[in-house]
């Protein structure tokens, strides 16, 4: 009986600790949620694009998606991947679209979402893409990944494809 009691009183203090998870280190879904959401993109055809001066491609459209459902407003920062990295842990970018794959060597220093979609390269390669996040934002992380996770895969794949083939014809 007494290992029950204690085992019982332990349950509810655990629980009692868990009001909101996951939560952010530094409330970063809390401040995008009605106000802006910052994104750094790098050019990665046909991920992310630049054209005319507008940020295109399948990820920016996701993540487009992501903040209206958020009622944010996205400001997108273009620049090299390793510099968009590092602004990511300087929490001047909140997200970062690049094409990513879940190989990517930068892995240990990010959050990254789920893979939201599978695809071989043009090398005939498969790749698991990935969005990244600011370590330790897991909230926000954790909404992104159930909006990446309610898209409709094969779509995502189909419209991915003919982007590759797109960019692949000279």
């Amino acid at each position: 009986m007494m290992p029950t009691l204690v085992l019982v009183a332990l349950t509810v203090l655990f629980l009692a600790g868990c009001d909101s998870l996951p939560r952010d280190s530094a409330g970063a879904l809390n401040r995008v949620r009605g106000g802006e959401l910052r994104v750094g993109v790098a050019d990665n055809p046909p991920w992310v694009r630049f054209e005319g001066g507008r940020v295109t491609g399948l990820e920016p459209e996701l993540i487009d998606a992501w903040a209206k459902g958020l009622g944010a407003a996205v400001t997108w920062r273009s620049g090299a991947e390793a510099e968009l990295i590092e602004a990511l842990h300087r929490r001047e970018i909140d997200v970062l679209a690049a094409g990513l794959d879940s190989k990517t060597p930068y892995k240990s220093k990010l959050g990254l979402t789920q893979p939201y979609i599978e695809i071989e390269d043009r090398y005939g390669t498969e790749k698991k893409h990935v969005l990244a996040v600011t370590p330790g934002e897991s909230a926000l992380l954790f909404s992104l990944d159930r909006f990446l996770a309610a898209q409709d895969k094969a779509m995502l794949r189909r419209r991915a494809q003919q982007a590759q083939r797109e960019i692949a014809q000279p």
